[in-house]
C-alpha cells in the first residue's frame, strides 16, 4: 500500500482546499488476494498537506478539478509525492499522435542536414537536434 503526500497551495502561496479524488477501473488489487472497486475516495490538503490514506499500488484515475488522468501508483513503503505521479500521467500511453512531454534539459528541437549540424561551432546542450539526410 502506498501513501501520497504532497504539500498543495495555490499559485499565490496560500493553502488550497482543492479536492482531490482518487478511484479506479475495476481490477484486481496489485498483491492478487482481492478486488479493487471503482468507488472514489476524495481527499483535501490539512494545513497546506495533501496526504492520502494507503492506496493500493497499480493504475489510478486521479481528478483534480476538471482534469482527470490515468496515473501508476507506486508500490512504496515510503510516502511518495502526487506531482511526479500526475506529471507522468500527462503522457498517452501508446499514444504516438499527442504531444511530448519535456522530461528536464530540452528546451527546443531543431532539424538540421549532416552538414549543418557538422557546421555547429557548439551544439546547444539544451537543443535536441534531429539530422535528416538532404
Amino acid at each position: 500500500m502506498t501513501v501520497i503526500s504532497e504539500p498543495i497551495e495555490n499559485i499565490a502561496g496560500a493553502d488550497d482546499t482543492t479536492a482531490f479524488l482518487f478511484g479506479t477501473r475495476l481490477r484486481e488489487s496489485a498483491d492478487g488476494t482481492g478486488f479493487i472497486t471503482d468507488r472514489w475516495q476524495r481527499y483535501t490538503a490539512v494545513n497546506g498537506v495533501l496526504t492520502t490514506g494507503n492506496l493500493d499500488p497499480g493504475l489510478a484515475l486521479v481528478r483534480i478539478g476538471a482534469e482527470m488522468r490515468t496515473v501508476e501508483i507506486p508500490n512504496s513503503g515510503t510516502a511518495v509525492r502526487l506531482w511526479p505521479i500526475w506529471d507522468a500521467g500527462g503522457v498517452p500511453t501508446g499514444d504516438t499522435t499527442s504531444f511530448v512531454v519535456n522530461g528536464g534539459g530540452i528546451r527546443r528541437i531543431e532539424a538540421l542536414t549532416q552538414s549543418e549540424y557538422t557546421a555547429l561551432s557548439a551544439p546547444d546542450p539544451a537543443t535536441f537536434y534531429v539530422i535528416f539526410s538532404g
